[in-house]
């Protein structure tokens, strides 16, 4: 049976707050953690790659709290070390001692914390496109996010397009369906009043993760697209300085998203340095 968005489908309590997560296939755990923005959510980022992932883990995608089916919390202080708290519970909620963990954009932020401050519970860590580093230099005009998003006239499919063009580098790999997915879900309701990317959600405020880089124990791999116009990849070249046990990818003619844009080759390295 294929793997669906539905039929992988599935709800964990952590606490008072309820995480909606995907799970198909067997072996070693590969936790797989979103970025965020508008209309963002774990199967939007990560679904089109999991068929491939579940062949060889048992891959568990999340939806952040405050994203996709997740409850959306009040969340005081940093959100990353919130959403780290959240996931770790949730590995022991389901009797998980040890997983792979990878974290895409704020995804990967909240990697890293679970990365420092419990080592004992990753095997090995990805991070893509992720704050983190320090950023050196800028290769090309940035990208301005979501910003905007949501002002003037609102959310529409052409806002939603805008944006997700800036995070590819060949825009003609975006197709209708993925754009109308994105839009859809950051016009929830709920969405908007809490995410920290929603219409009336707190600004978010980074965490200085590159003061802690020479803590991470775990063998891990940064992947990055040469072309990411959100944060260039001499952020990736900062945490090869700074993790003990690292690797870094950069594909070129690839912008922020990575698993999406670069998917076949994206899924090779993934399975690859999980299977060392």
């Amino acid at each position: 049976m294929s793997v669906t968005a539905a039929n992988s489908s599935k709800f964990v309590k952590v606490g008072d707050v309820q995480i909606h997560y995907h799970d198909a296939g067997e072996g070693p755990v590969l936790l797989m953690i979103h970025g965020g923005a508008p209309g963002a959510f774990g199967w939007g980022n990560f679904g089109r790659n999991m068929a491939a992932l579940s062949a060889h883990f048992r891959t568990i995608i999340v939806d952040l709290p405050g994203y996709g089916k997740s409850d959306k919390p009040d969340v005081e202080g940093s959100r990353d070390r919130f959403y780290a708290e959240i996931f770790k519970g949730m590995l022991e909620r389901l009797g998980i001692a040890k997983a792979h963990v990878l974290g895409m954009a704020t995804g990967g932020g909240v990697a890293f914390h679970m990365a420092i401050e419990w080592p004992e519970l990753i095997d090995r860590l990805i991070i893509l496109s992720s704050p983190g580093g320090l950023q050196l230099f800028t290769l090309m005009p940035a990208q301005l996010g979501s910003q905007g998003y949501y002002t003037g006239d609102g959310p529409s499919m052409e806002k939603m397009r805008t944006y997700l063009e800036g995070m590819l580098y060949n825009k003609a790999l975006l197709t209708e369906d993925v754009v109308r997915e994105r839009y859809e879900a950051s016009i929830d309701p709920e969405f908007m009043a809490k995410a920290p990317e929603g219409k009336g959600g707190p600004r978010r405020t980074m965490d200085p993760l590159w003061q802690d880089l020479h803590r991470v124990q775990a063998p891990t791999l940064v992947m990055w697209g040469r072309d990411n116009r959100t944060v260039g990849y001499d952020a990736a070249l900062f945490m090869l300085n700074q993790i003990p046990d690292v690797r870094v990818q950069i594909f070129g003619q690839c912008g922020l998203w990575v698993p999406y844009e670069k998917m076949a080759e994206f899924n090779y390295s993934v399975i690859g340095f999980l299977s060392l």
